[in-house]
Formats: C-alpha cells, structure tokens, sequence
C-alpha cells in the first residue's frame, strides 16, 4: 500500500454531477480549501455519458441521464446552459406541433382525443394533490383506481395510463409505491419541465467540468475509507490500486447502489440510523433502446412518437 502523505482537506469520491458541483463550489470558494476528487472509471460525468463512437460524432447518444429535469428559472443549470433550437423542451402539457401519439396500427390519435384523457389527468392529479395531510396515508393507485376503472373507453384509459406513467418516471416509483399524503408537497417542488440537449447531456456536463482547474484522479475505485484518528479528524482513503489518501473530510457522491452493495468498507462502521437510511431509500431503472434507420420516413417537425399499444 502506498500511502500518500499530503494531508488534504476533503476527497471528494466520484466525478459525476454531483462531485464535479461540489467541486467548483470549492472552487469558487475564497479559503482556498484542498481537496482532491478521486473517480473509479477512466472518465469523468459519471451517469451522464454521451457517446459518440455508435452512431458516429454527428449523432450523439445518452447512455446513461438524458434531461436537465425540471428546466426552469430556479434551475441553477440556467446559468450554465441557454437551451437551443436544436434542444427539445419536455413538459407535461401535450404540444401537438412537436409531439404525436400512433395508435399500435400506426393510426395518429386525435388531439381531441388526447386532451379528453390530459383532462383526466389533471382530474386524477389534482385529487391526489389535495388529499388531506392529516389522514392516514395511502398510495396514489389506491386512491385513483375506482376512477380509472370507471373509464368504459379502452383507447382512453391506456392514454391516461400512459400519462400516469410519466409520473411514475419522474417519481421513480410506481403509482402502488407512491405517498398520497406527501406527493407534491415536498419543499421547492418544481413543474415538470425537462430539457432534452441535442449535444447530449454528458457533453455538457464535461463542458461545465472544462471550465475549472478540478483535482481529478481517473481510475481510482475507491475501497475502503477508515478514521485512523476521530480526535485529530484524520481519514484514510484507500483505493483498489493499492494507494491510499489522507484527508479530514470525506464527501461521498457515488451511487445509491453502490452503497448498497457495501463496495466500500467503512471503519468504524456507518452508524446503523444511516445504513438503514440506505436500505430504505429505493431507484428507479430506465431502459433505452437507441434505432438508426436508413431514410426519414416520419414527420421532421416532430420532436416525439410515442405509441399506444395494449
């Protein structure tokens, strides 16, 4: 084990978003604080990740996080990125010059149609939104099923299914999982404004990094963080490649999973009001299928398909 012996003020354990925003608040920062950031893969953004290799540089692809959500003037991001022609705003208001809804026959569904079951929507929400904080807490599906089944129009319920869904996405819970009592309450909650960057997400998250003089060390899988000395606030850092750091504080900003697979081995242990935080706290797995073809065969004006099936 090689062991560093520069005393360094915080590590900073993973250079994704939230290790490169802790970074620069460092940065910004007048103390001149020390501090290195330590990052297990052989680059930087963490789940934020363009490729560009697939379909060539002209067509970059999200891997990992796609949106800035919730893309509006309290967004801190607002700072660092003006959205472009080119970028796609999602919200949770359907727009039809930019979005259309294909039956599984590839019939377009009327906007009409649509708006009927947005009304709906809204209807279901709303209930939910004002269920009373007092009462005993259910979930959102127990709460909106008598409605939902009271819709004899097949067609019509599997649009508004499809719209609940969306915040089952933004959730990253289903209805079954979700707090009547607390949904929507939370402080600083903001609407559902999503902004899809044409560049990727991951090239501009590297274009943030760029521009600051962040301590970065690539390949550096962190396994083991040990307090040598709680009274003189010394802790160790070790990683896999048989190197270890000092530092006297540790800010971690790996992935919810990652603590839960216990990669790393804290000593002391965590206290056990934390590990069960980490045990409770539950995410979402979204997957994407990315399909190239070879000549346009759709509307160009349209941003979004999205298609109705059983």
């Amino acid at each position: 084990m090689t062991t560093n012996s520069h005393l360094f003020d915080v590590i900073i354990i993973g250079c994704g978003p939230a290790g490169i925003a802790a970074g620069i608040v460092f940065e910004k920062m007048k103390s001149n604080i020390d501090y290195l950031i330590l990052e297990a893969r052989n680059r930087i953004g963490g789940r934020a990740f363009t490729d560009i290799t697939t379909f060539g540089e002209n067509i970059p692809i999200d891997i990992g996080a796609h949106y800035i959500c919730h893309h509006e003037p309290e967004n801190f991001l607002r700072s660092y990125y003006i959205p472009s022609n080119e970028d796609f705003i999602e919200s949770d208001i359907y727009n039809s010059l930019t979005m259309k809804i294909f039956d599984e026959y590839g019939n377009i569904i009327s906007d009409e149609f649509i708006n009927k079951a947005m009304k709906i929507i809204e209807d279901l929400l709303l209930i939910v939104k004002e269920y009373p904080i007092d009462k005993s807490d259910i979930s959102i599906l127990d709460l909106i099923n008598e409605p939902l089944k009271q819709i004899s129009n097949q067609q019509l319920k599997h649009l508004v299914q499809m719209g609940l869904s969306y915040t089952e996405l933004h959730e990253g819970s289903d209805l079954n999982e979700l707090s009547c009592k607390y949904y929507g309450k939370g402080e600083g909650y903001l609407q559902s404004y999503d902004l899809s960057i044409n560049n990727g997400l991951g090239s501009l998250v590297k274009e943030i990094a760029s521009k600051y003089s962040l301590p970065i060390k690539l390949n550096s899988i962190v396994s083991n963080i040990d307090i040598l000395n709680e009274y003189d606030r010394i802790v160790q850092v070790s990683t896999k490649d048989n190197k270890s750091y000092l530092c006297k504080y540790v800010l971690l900003t790996i992935p919810l999973g990652c603590l839960k697979s216990n990669s790393i081995v804290f000593s002391p242990s965590l206290p056990i009001w934390k590990e069960e935080a980490i045990h409770k706290m539950g995410f979402s797995l979204l997957n994407k299928v990315y399909l190239q073809f070879s000549e346009i065969f759709w509307d160009e004006n349209l941003k979004r398909m999205n298609i109705l099936n059983d």
